[in-house]
């Protein structure tokens, strides 16, 4: 290229065939490198992308599911010695507790607040306020006071390990569930609750993000305090 170059500069008699075909393949051989190297780049950014979105998806659910999780509480009975258990409902991917969450220090409320994953990796959070009968709240017939998105992208359970609830006993031992969700029997033994939440992008070649956290429920007397 440098003696083509300097014999440019002194002649006039332009480029051979040969030469030309050598300036078109060097050209093609840039042009193809530069090009690889802008389709690299790309994906390297889509990835990035995709992971800082589901690292936000991820720990948006695990922190608000978490700070409701930590204030669970059982829920005392007219007329009964025996109260509700915090644990309402809980399958491997939804979870309904009583909480004490964004309540007054001085006239505590409960209220009831449901946690689903559906089929589209869409965690929703519902909560619903009771009835005041007394010096007792009771939720037989209420309704939700407000249902929002807390986050999307959650990777479905497919098995023991993966799900986004695991309830433990006072031992950390995890409760097995059935074929459908915790029996009544199971709800009262929950002392935690391990949620991991194992967020990816649809048709993303990244792998899955995934937070977990172990809360115990400290409101409801069955923990050591340790």
């Amino acid at each position: 290229m440098r003696r083509l170059a300097k014999r440019l500069r002194s002649e006039q008699s332009g480029l051979s065939l040969a030469e030309l075909l050598v300036a078109m393949m060097l050209t093609l051989l840039i042009f193809v490198m530069v090009t690889a190297m802008f389709i690299q780049v790309a994906k390297l950014t889509t990835a990035a992308n995709q992971t800082r979105d589901s690292n936000g998806n991820a720990s948006n659910i695990s922190n608000e599911v978490t700070s409701v999780v930590r204030v669970a509480t059982n829920l005392a009975k007219l007329n009964s010695a025996t109260p509700d258990v915090a644990i309402v409902d809980g399958t491997r991917s939804s979870l309904v507790v009583y909480s004490l969450i964004d309540t007054s220090a001085t006239t505590p409320a409960p209220v009831k607040v449901t946690f689903t994953l559906d089929a589209t990796g869409k965690v929703t959070e519902t909560r619903c306020t009771g009835s005041l009968n007394g010096a007792y709240y009771t939720f037989g017939s209420c309704t939700a006071t407000s249902t929002r998105t807390i986050g999307t992208g959650v990777l479905a359970p497919t098995g023991t390990t993966d799900q986004l609830f695991t309830y433990r006993d006072v031992n950390d031992v995890p409760i097995v569930i059935g074929t459908s969700s915790l029996t009544a029997a199971q709800r009262a033994l929950v002392a935690s609750i391990t949620v991991t939440v194992r967020t990816q992008p649809a048709n993303s070649a990244t792998r899955p993000v995934i937070i977990s956290n172990t809360v115990v429920l400290r409101n409801i007397g069955l923990d050591t305090g340790t």
